[in-house]
């Protein structure tokens, strides 16, 4: 990778933590705000990997924001979720396929019954009862972020979809 590669790269990633950070401070409920939309678009434009540690990162960051309102071992295991949540997204959308529509709302579908509920009755046995208050508020951030990522993707420049992008010219 040469070096123009990796600075567009670097200030990709860059340019979507500080989205992370401002979509935390866009609440639903607690900690669940527009955190992980720059999440979902990192996982297709950068990779499964860097999907993944921005969904922690952005769950964390929400999370403190809000004063960890879970306790902070409940939200770092929600934040690890968030990450193996974007991780199979953004592999999905790496091993099959950005733009075929199929692949677009397998991956879509996948990462809401991760998010939403796969999530839900996991932290039952922490949370008993209370979580399932969260199941509603959850499932429409999770939708709301996955489709604000995908509007943004479909909009994107062309070259910007591709690893082209990322290479020097």
């Amino acid at each position: 990778m040469g070096d123009l590669a990796r600075l567009k790269r670097i200030v990709l990633a860059a340019m979507l933590l500080a989205l992370c950070v401002v979509g935390a401070n866009i609440k639903i409920m607690g900690s669940i705000a527009f955190d992980s939309m720059p999440a979902f678009l990192g996982a297709i434009l950068l990779g499964p990997w860097f999907g993944a540690f921005l969904g922690v990162f952005g769950h964390l960051t929400s999370a403190a924001m809000a004063g960890f309102p879970l306790t902070l071992p409940i939200h770092l295991i929600i934040g690890c979720m968030m990450g193996v949540c974007m991780f199979v997204f953004g592999w999905i959308r790496q091993r099959f396929g950005k733009d075929k529509l199929s692949i677009v709302l397998l991956s879509d579908i996948v990462g809401y019954i991760i998010n939403t509920p796969l999530e839900v009755p996991l932290l039952y046995p922490l949370l008993h009862g209370a979580i399932f208050a969260l199941f509603v508020p959850l499932t429409a951030a999770t939708i709301f972020n996955i489709v604000i990522a995908e509007i943004i993707y479909a909009f994107l420049p062309k070259n910007m979809k591709h690893a082209s992008f990322l290479r020097s010219n």
